[in-house]
């Protein structure tokens, strides 16, 4: 599997000078399969420039990798990117989409609703690519020799750490995720077991998550905790705070790696190959 990070901040995208070196798009994760099929995780900005690079590789190929695409959650900043995802307008391409359903209300409802004409000129039923949406719960899942597991986590409404095996490699995508005050949230610990690369919510300092509790993030301190107890390969702090300067997540990579030297900070457009 090959990770690449197209989107790394959390709540808002931003442009400001002193945040884009280490990125200023919102979450968007691709994991390179083969040639015929990639998942995506999550779909915030970030989804808009991998949306162009298919469609780039498409033209040079006239081939369309199979998508699936795994939402932690339908907060704003993790779906806003979708209407800008290039192949959702190309018929060649298809797309199978998972998210947290409601006994109410399926996933798919979340996107016909930011679809509508009130927030946007193109009805999800007007797109001309191939889609189909799940709803997902706790549990696994077998996708073309792709093992998938899901397990809730903490974060208001429904959210979902997601553990992707394939070809002896595991990666896990833990973002939006808050730990109990003064322990961590063991569900987290066990689907992060021995994992190659544990991509974890950093969002927060130890200083900053007093006064945000409840808000449904971590502090890059409980990342390490996490990756530490889990026993993981590699860490990827992700999900960085949209106030956070360039210059203040380099020094947390910095302090970071003193404590578990693994560490990286996600930044965009970087690859890491498992």
């Amino acid at each position: 599997m090959v990770v690449r990070f197209w989107g790394v901040r959390g709540s808002s995208p931003l442009t400001d000078r002193d945040k884009l070196e280490v990125g200023g798009n919102t979450s968007c994760v691709e994991v390179s399969i083969d040639e015929e099929k990639k998942i995506i995780l999550d779909a915030g900005t970030g989804i808009r420039m991998l949306g162009k690079n298919l469609v780039q590789e498409f033209q040079k190929t006239g081939k369309a990798p199979k998508l699936y695409i795994f939402f932690s959650h339908t907060h704003w900043d993790h779906i806003q990117g979708f209407i800008f995802f290039a192949p959702i307008y190309i018929p060649a391409f298809e797309m199978h989409l998972f998210g947290p359903g409601r006994a109410n209300r399926h996933f798919a409802d979340v996107f016909s609703g930011q679809m509508q004409y009130d927030y946007w000129p193109v009805k999800i039923s007007h797109l001309p690519a191939k889609m189909a949406f799940y709803d997902l719960s706790e549990g696994g899942y077998q996708l073309e020799g792709i093992k998938v597991q899901a397990k809730r986590h903490i974060h208001p409404g429904i959210a979902y750490t997601y553990r992707i095996e394939y070809g002896g490699k595991t990666l896990v995508y833990a973002t939006d995720t808050e730990h109990f005050k003064g322990s961590l949230d063991e569900r987290v610990v066990q689907v992060a077991r021995e994992a190659n690369l544990l991509i974890h919510d950093a969002q927060y300092t130890d200083e900053e998550i007093e006064a945000k509790l409840g808000w449904g993030h971590s502090t890059w301190g409980q990342a390490i905790q996490v990756a530490q107890q889990a026993g993981v390969e590699k860490l990827a702090l992700f999900h960085h705070d949209p106030d956070r300067t360039d210059e203040a997540c380099f020094a947390i990579e910095k302090e970071a790696q003193r404590i578990f030297p693994p560490t990286f900070l996600a930044r965009e457009g970087i690859s890491v190959v498992l």
